[in-house]
């Protein structure tokens, strides 16, 4: 007589980590979308509740650093909104350090746009361009949207774009995607696509609202709070940090616990060893309160 087929057992659900309890030696946060909102681009001040969660880290003898995709600029203006007056942050991506004591730029990496404009320009001629240099602010070329809160130098051409080196260089197309959605842009991932840019030569990360970022190969989020670390002498796996967007899988990868906010994409929280109440619940703060 057959024999009937064994019923498969039913897969073991898989046990969450319980959370860290020992408290970090440096603790790195991510700004927008982590410390402050996104949606309203208004909503640029960090709450009440996260000043004091950072300040009590600090009190604690801990170090707090910023690491960020925004400009060096625009990190200090949300350091100062912090009350952070000393320490690093780590901004463009990995690829500019800002001291925040001294109030200089600690350390740059940089590429050659010319080979990047070249590939991007072939790619999709409507394209428009933004570079960082130094702490002047944005240079931009004339039909760059200025659609957002940021610090603008002046206007370039492209023959002056490609003339030196910078950090980090941005190809900007037009999107449909809101600003702070939760999928990257598509316009702008058939621009990188287009260009091609060369993964040994280029770091290249997609933004969500028609942003191509471009900036030194090898470095990330990851290298940035890494540098950071040791200069506090501190490992990977006593630092703690927090974030809620794709370039921040890098230091997720590389920290000894990762924190996603509650409002990020499902692959980013999955990523995370835990995921905190989001950026309007003021989760960084929760979080912090276990350990400070």
């Amino acid at each position: 007589m057959p024999h009937s087929a064994p019923t498969p057992e039913a897969p073991t659900p898989a046990i969450p980590a319980p959370p860290r309890q020992t408290p970090p030696k440096l603790v790195a946060v991510d700004i927008d979308g982590t410390v402050v909102d996104y949606h309203d681009r208004q909503a640029t001040v960090p709450s009440r509740a996260v000043i004091d969660a950072l300040q009590a880290v600090r009190d604690a003898g801990v170090p707090v650093a910023l690491v960020t995709g925004r400009a060096i600029w625009g990190a200090v203006r949300t350091a100062e909104d912090l009350g952070l007056d000393e320490g690093f942050a780590s901004a463009s991506h990995g690829a500019g350090e800002y001291d925040l004591g001294a109030r200089a730029i600690s350390h740059q990496h940089t590429v050659d746009a010319a080979t990047a404009v070249e590939a991007l320009v072939a790619s999709d001629p409507s394209v428009e361009f933004a570079v960082e240099w130094d702490l002047d602010g944005w240079h931009h070329t004339k039909g760059f949207r200025r659609d957002f809160p940021a610090r603008w130098a002046r206007e370039i051409t492209i023959d002056e774009l490609v003339s030196r080196p910078a950090p980090r260089l941005v190809a900007r197309v037009d999107s449909t995607n809101r600003y702070g959605g939760a999928q990257r842009c598509p316009q702008a991932m058939r621009l990188a696509a287009g260009a091609a840019l060369d993964a040994a030569d280029y770091h290249v990360e997609v933004g969500y609202n028609g942003w191509v970022d471009i900036g030194p190969p090898g470095i990330s989020k990851a290298t940035g709070i890494a540098r950071i670390a040791a200069h506090y002498g501190v490992s990977s796996s006593d630092t703690v940090v927090f974030g809620d967007a794709h370039n921040d899988l890098t230091m997720f990868a590389w920290a000894g616990w990762s924190v996603a906010m509650g409002q990020a994409a499902p692959e980013v929280r999955a990523a995370a060893d835990e995921v905190a109440p989001s950026v309007w619940e003021d989760g960084v703060a929760k979080v912090l309160a276990r350990w400070f």
